[in-house]
C-alpha cells in the first residue's frame, strides 16, 4: 500500500503536482493532505484542487490548517474527499487520527487551538479507538495533523527555535502512533523519531516536495520517503 501525502498548498496551483499524479496512477492508493490548502481561502480554490485530485481516480482524506477559512471541512466533504479532523478512519492497512489546525501562533490565524485542547481532542479519539477497535486485524497507525510536535526536525525555524505543539508532542509520546504526518512549519521539510513513531514534515507542495508511505501488506513494515515531484 503506498499512501503520499502533501502540505501547505496555500491556494498555490502545481501542475508538477498533478503531472506526478498521472504518472504514479497506478501506483498510489490514497493522497492525504496537511492541512492548509488554502491562503485565507478562496474556498473555491480548494473545491477545484481536490475535484482534480478525485477525477484521477484517488481517494482523498484531509485535515485544515491554520490558514484554511470557517467552512473548509464543509468543502472537503461536498468534493467528495473525507475532511478527517477530529475523526478516524480505517482504510487498507491504515488506521488514520485526524487532527487540524495548529497550536496557538502570533498571527492570530482562523485554526487556531490552545496546546491544552489538542491533547484532549486526540486523546479523546485515541479513547474512542480503544473502545471500538478489533485488535485482531492490526494497522499501521497514523495521526494526521497540520500542527508539528515541538522540539523536533520538524518544528525548526531558520533561527534555531521550536515552535510546534508541547500538547501533540505529548499525546504522540503517549499514544505511540506508528507515524506523525504534519506541516505548517515550511522550513521544517524533515523525518524525525519520537519514541518509536516516525514524524514527517513533507515540507510545502508550492516547492514541489510531499512524502510516500510504502507499507509491506504482509508484515506491515513501512518506508517513507521525502520526495519532490519535479526531476
Amino acid at each position: 500500500m503506498k499512501i503520499l501525502s502533501i502540505s501547505d498548498i496555500h491556494s498555490e496551483k502545481n501542475e508538477n503536482f498533478f503531472k506526478y499524479l498521472e504518472d504514479n496512477k497506478d501506483n498510489i492508493d490514497l493522497v492525504l493532505i496537511n492541512g492548509d490548502l488554502t491562503d485565507f481561502g478562496p474556498l473555491e480554490f480548494a473545491s477545484d484542487f481536490l475535484n482534480k485530485i478525485s477525477k484521477l481516480g484517488f481517494d482523498v482524506f484531509a485535515v485544515p490548517g491554520n490558514c484554511d477559512p470557517n467552512g473548509i471541512c464543509n468543502v472537503i466533504t461536498d468534493t467528495n474527499a473525507v475532511c478527517l479532523h477530529n475523526q478516524i478512519i480505517a482504510y487498507g492497512d491504515v488506521v488514520i487520527f485526524g487532527f487540524g489546525g495548529s497550536n496557538e501562533t502570533p498571527f492570530d490565524t482562523p485554526g487556531e487551538f490552545k496546546d491544552p485542547h489538542i491533547y484532549d481532542a486526540i486523546k479523546e479519539l485515541y479513547a474512542e479507538y480503544d473502545f471500538m477497535a478489533n485488535d485482531k486485524i492490526p494497522k499501521v497507525k497514523i495521526l494526521l495533523t497540520h500542527a508539528p510536535p515541538f522540539d523536533t526536525k520538524v518544528d525548526q525555524l531558520p533561527d534555531g527555535s521550536h515552535v510546534g505543539s508541547k500538547a501533540l508532542r505529548k499525546a504522540i509520546e503517549e499514544f505511540k502512533p506508528n507515524i506523525n504526518l504534519c506541516g505548517h512549519i515550511h522550513e521544517g521539510r524533515s523525518i524525525d523519531k519520537i519514541g518509536d513513531t516516525t514524524v514527517v514534515n513533507p515540507g510545502m507542495l508550492k516547492e514541489n516536495y510531499g512524502c510516500l508511505i510504502d507499507i509491506d501488506e504482509d508484515s506491515l513494515d513501512y518506508d517513507v520517503e521525502l520526495v519532490s515531484f519535479v526531476e
